[in-house]
């Protein structure tokens, strides 16, 4: 029964070291992704926030936009990754240990918390660049 219960925790163990190193290998891809995606639509987000600036409203109503954005994302890329979580957790417990799958609420709600605000300081460092211009050079562009 020992030799058992030692085999299971190596094995969990090992699913444990498994599942962390593909979470921070996700972690920096996302980073990159993230990062890369501003930079490439900078343009268009100047000329948004041109357009909402010229009606006379300040780069505060812009960060609020900016940020409505990255809290969506956010929230769509966490879900995502709750769900394939939770859904990992139920096949490996009930196909190779025929044990219910029960998560932690608090942990996942948590970790849900933590990866929105991520992808929101994230997404809100890289595209503070966009809103640094003047009106009148973002209208030019």
């Amino acid at each position: 029964m020992r030799e058992m219960m030692a085999r299971f925790d190596n094995t969990l163990s090992l699913v444990t070291q498994i599942i962390s190193g593909f979470s921070l290998m996700i972690i920096c891809l996302a980073s990159i992704v993230i990062v890369s995606s501003v930079l490439a639509y900078e343009r268009q987000e100047r000329k948004k926030n041109s357009v909402i600036m010229s009606f006379g409203l300040p780069k505060r109503t812009c960060l609020h936009i900016n940020l409505i954005e990255w809290t969506i994302t956010g929230g769509i890329a966490a879900t995502g990754a709750m769900a394939s979580t939770w859904l990992a957790g139920i096949l490996i417990y009930q196909s190779q240990f025929s044990l219910p799958y029960t998560p932690d609420f608090i942990w996942l709600g948590t970790t849900l918390l933590v990866i929105m605000s991520i992808v929101i300081i994230i997404g809100h460092l890289a595209s503070r660049n966009s809103l640094n211009s003047s009106i009148r050079e973002l209208l030019m562009e």
